[in-house]
């Protein structure tokens, strides 16, 4: 008698699988309030605890960072913040990820930790923030500019359209007004053009305008995963 083939083992059937999907362990902002034109690239992160606000043809890139984890955060209509800029209070470099998370810890029994979080970082209409900048500022007007790898300290106030040149500092709880120029680290001057000519100002808002239209046009927007 001829021995019988053995059964074929059935293949596994590798479309499906009980492994869950891995799910980002950063925390969410209880509230992200977001208007419909704005733009988020792919890997651009939104974390905190606190209410996160982006207005009108706002334009975040990829891998920019905002945080609310210690006091909300606001943006206004047409602010840009560009690759790996990090907005929000705690975002400086002093502040790695486990003095964060004991500021956070520290926060229920800390009334002065209280205070910081009910600072917040509000950035008016037309800011923009360029690669590796760190904001921490409690405040930035209208059309200023923080160039590449800027820093602006805890509680700083800046006027409108001030530019803060690359690689500058601005020192915690600092006050500039508006049409300041930072340049050289910590040289400020007032920019007289801008402030005298409003035929100049009017043509560098329309710039900054036809770059917003740009930007939607280059790049995919995320907004869904956000608002879903």
């Amino acid at each position: 008698m001829s021995a019988q083939p053995a059964p074929a083992r059935p293949a596994p059937d590798r479309r499906s699988s009980t492994v869950p999907k891995r799910t980002s362990l950063l925390p969410k902002p209880s509230s992200i309030i977001l208007d419909a034109s704005v733009l988020i690239a792919q890997h651009a992160q939104l974390t905190g605890t606190q209410p996160i606000t982006i207005g009108s043809n706002s334009v975040l890139h990829p891998h920019s960072r905002i945080s609310s984890a210690l006091a909300p955060v606001v943006l206004g209509e047409g602010c840009v913040v560009y690759e790996r800029a990090k907005i929000g209070v705690g975002m400086g470099a002093e502040l790695d990820a486990e003095s964060r998370r004991s500021s956070v810890a520290s926060s229920r029994n800390s009334a002065s930790t209280a205070s910081i979080r009910g600072e917040g970082t509000v950035l008016g209409n037309n800011v923009v923030v360029e690669s590796n900048a760190i904001v921490e500022a409690a405040e930035i007007g209208d059309g200023s500019v923080i160039q590449v790898g800027a820093v602006l300290g805890r509680g700083c106030t800046i006027g409108k359209y001030c530019t803060i040149s690359a690689a500058s500092i601005i020192p915690q709880n600092a006050r500039l007004p508006d049409y300041t120029v930072v340049f050289s680290g910590c040289e400020q001057r007032i920019d007289k053009t801008l402030q005298l000519r409003p035929e100049i100002l009017e043509s560098k808002m329309a710039i900054h305008s036809k770059q917003l239209e740009m930007f939607k046009k280059l790049i995919p927007n995320n907004v869904a995963k956000w608002t879903g």
